[in-house]
């Protein structure tokens, strides 16, 4: 996820995120392994942004409308499991999918219940 995250940063900020890795590393708050698989992520992400600009600007309207609604229920779901937890987040979007699928077949059935 946090790949996802990384990929719609400005170029300009992943210089920051490099500094705050470094910082981090230097006060233990990541170790080394993970630092350094961090460091990769932005790596991959700095030579790989010209492309991405280059497909993102091919993409038609609908279909970057759906990307980003889908980036925004990612990043919801990030910030539910951080406030509430896995348990609790997936306990969450199971009933929010569960009302999402079944929403069409109650609208049919309110419309073919106020005909009789």
């Amino acid at each position: 996820m946090g790949g996802l995250l990384l990929a719609f940063l400005p170029d300009n900020f992943l210089v920051i995120l490099l500094i705050f890795v470094g910082i981090a590393l230097i006060f233990g708050i990541f170790s080394r392994h993970k630092a350094f698989n961090f460091v990769k992520i932005i790596v991959i992400f700095a030579l790989l942004s010209p492309f991405l600009y280059a497909i993102f600007d091919q993409l038609p309207a609908w279909l970057l409308i759906l990307i980003m609604i889908g980036f925004i229920f990612s990043i919801a779901r990030v910030l539910l499991n951080a406030l509430f937890g896995k348990g609790a987040t997936d306990q969450f979007v199971g009933q929010v999918m569960f009302a999402l699928f079944a929403m069409p077949f109650r609208i049919i059935g309110n419309i073919l219940r106020r005909r009789r």
